[in-house]
């Protein structure tokens, strides 16, 4: 009995043994399940800040959208700019179009100067007692012809300034829009910055749910679950293999949840390491963006020096050719009164000289006294010339095709004609004078410029008639390319007078085409014509001109190429 007793007390010892191992065991187990709870709470802070940093990046990404719609809403302003911008070219141009017409005027106002110059100098060419004079005319023709072309050249001048004064501004406004946008710019990108360093400095919060390490809470579970251990041991064998039992399934729980808690750590991780790197991008273009915006400041300073530079070169520019400009308008204003002047007593000069001469027209076109008849003839001459009306002028001279004709012109009434005859056993002709002829010729010496456009037309029946203008255009004439003013008149479908004035030198020459200066294929050509503009481009293209040379001429030649 004492043997069993002792070797009773040794099997007690070792399952003392066997339990304490145990009991060890278990707390180990239970030190690493705190320790995985622990882990678990920390990857749930780490979720926590993570979250937050998605939020603010989801709000970055939203108010970068709305920044992109606030630069489509620019793209929208500028298109308009570009519309308005479209509208003042459409202005411009018809600004221009009209300058060009206003310089038209101005030319033809010239031309009508330089006509009534050479007409001067015409009338003055007849009279044999002048030609030995002081040339007085040529010089004050020089002299307007000078101070007309000094008068152009002030006013293309003034324009060129008006053009570019105009630019000038253009380019002022875009450069200070420029200057707006630039600052819009600037202003956008310190929002940005602002917001970027709000950002980086968050801090996230500490989670609610967390509880101390070492709570009362814990220990009491933790103190409740050794009791129940404890006293399932002490329930022997059977109550040792339940807990075993359970603490094995407890140890498959705990790896299992070890293993989804590792791979979610290691997931945790991936996105962890992703934030830190879009934050370090971030943080990179926040860099470049600080160094732009520093560039961009130092290019809108040196912007803004160079507008100012650039605005007082203009200003001082601007002063300095309007102070020019002035000054050369006020000598020109001097030089043209003083030309108009001199030019309005030649032309007082030259009336009074035609008047003279038509006075002695009419004394050498008059009857000898005694001759044919005597003195009933006269009174025959007196009752003819009653009849005819009034004589307003009368004149023997040279055709342009040269025709010598004597030429008369009467107002009967409200009607006034033309009597011509050739001299010295021609035929008299009456040629009615329509209103329109009357209104083509000029106002203050009509008759001279009607008798120079009077021809013969060889018909048949040959007969004495005016020639209608068919055509006036500005062209350049080879060999030289000599810019002229070319007026066609016809007298016959086969006889022409072209005249020509020299735009530049104002000079004014003069080419008759007979039926002799036409070939047959130029005469197809005229009589294949549909009216008078085809007519005159086909003359213009046989005409020439050399200065100081054989003057205006004509190649029915080169006026038949195709």
């Amino acid at each position: 009995m004492a043997h069993s007793q002792s070797m009773g007390s040794l099997e007690f010892s070792h399952e003392q043994v066997t339990r304490g191992l145990q009991t060890d065991s278990y707390q180990q187990a239970l030190q690493d399940n705190g320790k995985l709870a622990r882990k678990v709470r920390s990857l749930q802070d780490q979720l926590a800040i993570t979250s937050a940093k998605k939020d603010a990046f989801m709000a970055q990404a939203q108010r970068l959208e709305r920044e992109f719609k606030k630069g489509r809403e620019q793209s929208d302003t500028l298109q308009k700019e570009l519309l308005e911008a479209k509208r003042e070219v459409n202005q411009l141009t018809k600004d221009a179009s009209e300058a060009i017409g206003m310089m038209n005027e101005m030319r033809k106002a010239h031309i009508h100067e330089v006509r009534l110059l050479q007409r001067g100098l015409q009338a003055r060419s007849q009279d044999a007692s002048m030609r030995n004079r002081v040339n007085d005319v040529a010089d004050l023709v020089d002299k307007v012809g000078r101070a007309v072309v000094q008068r152009d050249e002030a006013i293309r001048d003034k324009t060129k300034i008006q053009v570019q004064m105009d630019k000038m501004a253009k380019d002022m406004r875009i450069i200070h829009e420029e200057n707006g946008k630039y600052k819009r710019q600037n202003k956008q990108l310190a929002e940005k910055l602002k917001e970027a360093r709000r950002k980086g400095k968050f801090i996230p919060k500490k989670s609610e749910m967390e509880q101390p390490e070492d709570s009362d809470e814990e220990f009491e579970s933790e103190l409740a679950m050794f009791e129940k251990r404890f006293q399932i041991m002490e329930e022997g064998p059977a109550g040792l293999d339940i807990l075993a039992s359970n603490l094995s399934k407890e140890k498959q729980a705990l790896e299992k949840r070890l293993r989804s808690a590792g791979e979610a750590n290691r997931d945790l991780n991936g996105a962890l390491d992703g934030w830190k790197r879009a934050a370090a991008e971030k943080d990179e273009k926040i860099k470049e963006l600080n160094e732009k915006l520093t560039a961009m400041m130092k290019h809108q300073a040196r912007l803004e020096e160079m507008i100012e530079e650039k605005k007082r070169e203009i200003e001082q520019a601007v002063a300095v050719e309007r102070q020019r400009l002035e000054a050369r308008i006020a000598e020109l204003e001097n030089d043209y009164d003083d030309a108009r002047t001199l030019a309005d007593g030649m032309e007082k000069a030259s009336s009074a000289l035609t008047r003279e001469l038509v006075k002695v027209h009419e004394t050498y076109a008059r009857p000898v006294p005694g001759a044919a008849g005597g003195p009933a003839g006269d009174g025959q001459v007196g009752q003819a010339d009653q009849s005819k009306g009034e004589q307003l002028a009368a004149v023997t001279q040279k055709s342009k095709l040269g025709e010598q004709l004597n030429l008369e012109v009467f107002r009967n009434g409200e009607d006034t004609e033309l009597r011509a005859r050739e001299v010295p056993d021609g035929e008299e002709c009456c040629v009615k004078l329509t209103e329109d002829v009357l209104k083509d010729l000029d106002r203050e010496d009509p008759w001279t410029e009607l008798f120079s456009r009077v021809g013969v037309d060889p018909g048949p029946p040959r007969r004495i008639v005016v020639a209608s203008q068919i055509g006036q255009q500005e062209a350049a004439l080879p060999p030289a390319g000599t810019s002229m003013l070319i007026t066609t008149f016809r007298y016959s479908a086969d006889r022409y007078l072209v005249s020509g004035m020299d735009l530049a030198a104002g000079t004014l020459a003069e080419v008759a085409v007979s039926e002799d200066d036409l070939n047959p294929a130029l005469k197809s050509k005229i009589a294949a014509c549909k009216d008078n503009t085809s007519l005159f481009n086909v003359l213009l293209k046989g005409l020439s001109f050399e200065a100081g040379g054989s003057g205006l001429s004509f190649s029915a030649a080169s006026a038949s190429q195709p």
